[in-house]
């Protein structure tokens, strides 16, 4: 009888130790919105994948990568590809329901321009003749971020963000929606 107490207490310890809740380090979102490319004269929309991993409390990281298209013109337009590396602070801690953090961080952006070089009028056809340049830039980004757990595994979000270029300035600037879920 002894024997069964005790091996009956000891299962009951040791599922009530592993049925504690875990904390998630992982979480992983999309999103998607609109950006101003450049001095703010091209509309983009924007897309990225981000994974996000919580140190403690207080600061978090993540890796992203993002790709962007302007949607002014069907024959000049801007794209680029964006991979960053961020670190964020959350002022109000970010184990809560809503997660209000602020960031910075590195960048490297491949641009991609086409345009309009040169159009003139040959015997009974006009001919356009278009330039296209590529470049690669190393930046930062700021990004001011907001999301809010919807269930324990899913969250909604919004974020602000520039990115900036170290020699050449700003690049992209906008806001996006973003969905995530809770690795």
């Amino acid at each position: 009888m002894k024997k069964t107490l005790l091996i009956l207490i000891l299962t009951t310890v040791i599922l009530n130790v592993t049925a504690q809740e875990q904390t998630h380090k992982f979480d992983f979102k999309i999103g998607s919105g609109l950006g101003f490319m450049g001095s703010g004269d091209l509309t983009a929309l924007c897309f990225e994948n981000e994974l996000n991993y919580k140190i403690n409390n207080y600061f978090s990281t993540s890796i992203g990568l993002g790709i962007g298209r302007s949607i002014e013109f069907k024959e000049n337009h801007n794209d680029y590809l964006q991979g960053s590396l961020n670190f964020f602070i959350s002022p109000f801690r970010n184990d809560k329901r809503n997660n209000f953090k602020l960031g910075l961080g590195y960048t490297r952006i491949n641009e991609t321009v086409t345009y309009l070089s040169s159009s003139y009028y040959y015997p009974d056809t006009y001919i356009n003749k278009f330039e296209y340049s590529g470049t690669s830039i190393n930046g930062f980004n700021m990004i001011i971020e907001d999301e809010y757990k919807i269930t324990s595994r899913f969250l909604i979000g919004c974020k602000l963000f520039m990115t900036g270029g170290i020699e050449e300035g700003g690049i992209v600037s906008g806001g996006m929606i973003k969905l995530g879920i809770v690795l």
